[in-house]
């Protein structure tokens, strides 16, 4: 291997450790595991894929289990299962598609997050 195909960039580090940060925050926040944190996480996202799209207008849209898991490379069981956990906590509801409990707070939390990111 040459000395160049050892360097790795600077920016691709702080990446992931931006990311490794983030799950952390949240699950420190809400006393969820990795697992969980990411699927709270990734629900919020999907659920707004609406308003990424339309811009800063849009609504709300419910998501599936098979959705999430694959959104995260995930095994359709293991979401499901978590899924049912944090539906348990309340940080996320189940009837006729599952959402955020409380989308503002998701909103707030991303924007703590992103804040804290833009500081490190």
């Amino acid at each position: 291997m040459s000395m160049m195909e050892k360097t790795v960039e600077a920016p691709k580090l702080q990446a992931v450790l931006s990311l490794f940060l983030l799950v952390d925050a949240v699950r420190t926040a809400f006393g969820l595991d990795i697992e969980e944190a990411m699927l709270y996480l990734a629900v919020g996202y999907l659920n707004t894929e609406r308003i990424q799209q339309l811009g800063s207008r849009g609504y709300i849209a419910a998501t599936n289990v098979s959705s999430v898991a694959d959104f995260l490379n995930m095994p359709k069981e293991t979401a499901r299962r978590k899924i049912a956990r944090l539906t348990e906590t309340e940080l996320l509801t189940n009837g006729g598609g599952i959402v955020v409990t409380d989308i503002a707070r998701w909103f707030r939390f991303i924007d703590q997050l992103s804040a804290r990111d833009k500081t490190a």
